[in-house]
């Protein structure tokens, strides 16, 4: 089933309230992002597609909607498969929130952040895995 978020528009763009589902499809963009449970105190926010100027913006409501700070969030972005600068306003966001979180970067996360020479705040794992313990 493919849930559109309450946050976006007939434009692909995002209105002022967050998206509420467990899972969202970005029609728009082909993102596609879930969140679970991960331990007594962590939310993983799995990604999958493109982080784009479209995405971005819903991804960051998305996450935001989600997470307090007395939770640890893992933002797994290994299936994304592209990662556009835009994207990094997602990583921006997520600490002026002072949330403790943490990357599971994958690919093209990677690329961008080495070829942007960006190095983000939290800590980075290889894997969901290796971030849950």
């Amino acid at each position: 089933m493919t849930v559109t978020p309450h946050g976006l528009n007939d434009e692909g763009t995002t209105q002022p309230h967050a998206a509420t589902e467990s899972s969202v499809s970005v029609a728009a963009t082909g993102a596609i992002f879930s969140a679970s449970a991960a331990g007594s105190n962590s939310l993983v926010v799995k990604v999958h597609g493109d982080i784009d100027m479209r995405s971005a913006p819903i991804l960051t409501d998305f996450v935001l909607s989600r997470v307090t700070p007395d939770v640890r969030m893992i933002l797994d972005l290994s299936d994304v498969d592209f990662f556009a600068i835009a994207g990094l306003t997602i990583f921006t966001a997520l600490d002026e929130a002072r949330l403790n979180w943490c990357l599971v970067e994958g690919y093209a996360a990677h690329r961008l952040l080495q070829a942007a020479a960006v190095v983000p705040t939290a800590q980075r794992f290889d894997s969901v895995e290796n971030a849950v313990h």
